[in-house]
């Protein structure tokens, strides 16, 4: 094109050409350059067609006929359009495209955060009635226990805190002044211990749980009462003991033992191992008694047979099944539902689990680049992972019920068995948990809750043992050479188990006595070096008999 016709003007056509060119430039809707550039070039075509016209009538004519030659202004508009995209270089091309992507990729992303952040969760299902199902057995309120150790510790809840510090301390820990203290508040509350006694011979235990909302925010038993009792229970006991009420002292020994195992069963993990705690508070405790005092084996054989019917049923394994409601009622409240099978709301996980790393970039500090830069990078892996790959509910739901199926297998097998199948459950579960967040915040929590049942269940019976030990003793005149012994002559009917070892609890007669031990949590014999529970680190085993002895 020459200079003059990129110079041309639209005040050197005649009118309708003028105006046709604008239409045409109008319906372009391209960038200003190229529209500006395509108006010279038509209004130069109009130029050179009309140059050979003498009047204005004749170009006014031949204008008009021009115009009915190129056609629709709209279509023209397009094609010249695409004409100019068509003859643009190539990295034109390519700038064009990519913002365009650019530009649709940022809508849509707009529009899924939008779209992310507007869910709301579908409650369909009312978990806290299904828990009620579950602990309530078919039975008439009547038998149930509840009420009277409800208020019990209602009771005992008025109690003086100094008073409950000192029912909190062992026997040998207190002055005479403070014993005698204690004496008298068991003397001045024994209605409250009455009705401990009452509800230890109902049948069942059960409370009904609020099945109003969340199921995190249901109200659990007064636990804190509860173990204030079996302290109250455990003090009496002692008590009675040195006064040499031997069977008295039993009798609330029994009661305290019932009063954990009521506790327990099918319920939240918190009562359950308030029970346990109160379980194994009542056989320590009996087992002081014993290596304390000398007491007929009358009063022991009854004891034995006593404690014997009431642990015939008690299944020591830990019950999570009110922690599977627990996690679904929270999926189907953290999770929206619908559209996508349901994601996670992040403002709802934060609610649950605060130490989960959701925050906003105005709290990062800014005095250290560094460290801003490692914060801001985490930020946006966990809202990307949040974004776009964290499991939909469905998927949660059936991780779910995979992570509690293994729970229940895992919960069948001792300590033993799990270091000699060399089973990692820590590493098992976070696999089976993955990525899920709402699963990372529960899952490690129960990996070690099992073990404390075969604990308990192991004191039971080492308990039971040592009684058999100490008739065969009074009976025979000396300890047994081993277990077996007790079996043939029927003061066992079964050999007590090491839940570290898979073995019979190791059994020694040393002269007139015994040492009677569970290896522990180390997994050697060391021989009846006396440790605790849980410190491996420090070696040593599990000793139940004889009783350490500890300075008043």
């Amino acid at each position: 094109m020459t200079k003059k016709h990129q110079k041309s003007d639209l005040q050197n056509i005649p009118a309708c050409a003028a105006e046709f060119i604008k239409l045409i430039i109008k319906k372009m809707r391209y960038r200003k350059k190229v529209r500006q550039d395509v108006k010279a070039e038509l209004a130069a075509h109009f130029e050179d067609e009309l140059k050979d016209c003498k009047t204005d009538e004749g170009k006014e004519q031949k204008a008009q006929q021009l115009i009915e030659d190129f056609g629709d202004t709209k279509l023209l508009g397009i094609l010249l359009r695409r004409a100019k995209k068509r003859c643009r270089p190539l990295w034109q091309t390519i700038v064009a495209r990519t913002f365009q992507t650019a530009v649709i990729i940022m809508v849509c992303f707009a529009l899924y955060v939008v779209w992310f952040f507007s869910g709301k969760p579908v409650i369909t299902t009312n978990y806290a009635a299904e828990l009620n199902k579950i602990v309530r057995p078919v039975a008439d309120e009547t038998l149930n226990a509840a009420p009277f150790y409800n208020k019990a510790a209602e009771l005992v809840a008025n109690t003086s805190h100094e008073t409950k510090v000192l029912l909190g301390k062992k026997y040998n820990e207190v002055t005479p002044e403070d014993k005698q203290r204690i004496k008298q508040w068991l003397t001045d509350n024994k209605e409250i211990l009455d009705l401990v006694i009452a509800g230890t011979q109902k049948p069942y235990y059960w409370q009904n749980y609020d099945e109003g909302g969340d199921m995190m925010g249901i109200l659990i038993p007064p636990l804190i009462e509860f173990r204030t009792l079996a302290r109250a229970l455990r003090w009496r006991a002692e008590l009675c003991a040195e006064q040499g009420r031997y069977e008295v002292a039993f009798d609330d020994i029994k009661t305290c033992y019932r009063l954990g195992q009521h506790i327990r069963g099918d319920k939240f993990i918190i009562e359950q191992l308030t029970g346990i705690t109160i379980e194994g508070l009542t056989v320590h405790v009996l087992r002081d008694i014993l290596g304390e005092y000398q007491i007929s084996s009358g009063p022991l054989a009854k004891l034995q047979q006593d404690f014997e019917r009431i642990i015939v049923n008690e299944d020591f394994v830990i019950s999570l099944k009110a922690e599977k409601l627990i996690t679904y009622d929270q999926i189907q409240r953290v999770f929206t539902g619908g559209l996508g099978g349901g994601h996670i709301i992040p403002k709802r996980i934060k609610e649950l689990y605060p130490e989960v790393r959701i925050i906003a970039i105005a709290r990062f500090p800014t005095s250290d680049d560094a460290s801003l830069t490692e914060k801001i990078a985490n930020w946006t892996r966990e809202w990307f992972h949040m974004l776009f790959l964290h499991p939909d509910k469905q998927q949660t739901f059936q991780s779910t019920q995979k992570l509690y199926d293994y729970w229940e297998v895992l919960a069948l097998k001792t300590p033993g068995q799990i270091r000699a199948e060399q089973i990692n459950p820590e590493k098992k579960v976070m696999e089976i948990a993955k990525a899920n967040i709402l699963l990372k915040g529960t899952a490690p929590t129960f990996v070690r809750i099992p073990e404390l049942a075969y604990r308990i269940k192991a004191d039971v019976e080492a308990t039971l043992t040592i009684i058999a030990v100490l008739r065969y003793k009074q009976s025979i005149g000396s300890c047994p050479e081993n277990l077996e012994d007790l079996i043939a002559a029927g003061y066992l009917t079964k050999l007590p188990m090491d839940p570290y070892s898979d073995k019979p609890l190791v059994y020694m007669r040393i002269g007139d006595d015994f040492t009677l031990y569970s290896f522990g949590v180390d997994f050697d014999d060391d021989g009846g070096i006396h440790s605790k529970w849980g410190q491996a680190e420090q070696g040593g085993d599990q000793v139940f008999w004889p009783i350490e002895k500890t300075d008043n």
